[in-house]
């Protein structure tokens, strides 16, 4: 089970610190119109993805 949740995690993370810009839409772009994220938040949003990649691998390899 918690390979799942780690793959899922992965993932997600993968997505974040790829593109932080789909990160955003499917999170806050959706709410709101002609508005653009900022730079210190697509940052923000790229350092979280790469935590979340960690956190993913952790769980899928631990025993």
């Amino acid at each position: 089970m918690k390979n799942i949740i780690g793959l899922i995690i992965l993932i997600l993370g993968g997505l974040s610190a790829i593109s932080p810009e789909a990160a955003w839409n499917l999170e806050i772009g959706w709410k709101v119109r002609d508005a653009k994220p900022s730079d210190a938040y697509l940052l923000y949003i790229r350092i979280t993805g790469i935590i979340a990649c960690v956190i993913g691998l952790i769980l899928i390899f631990s025993w």
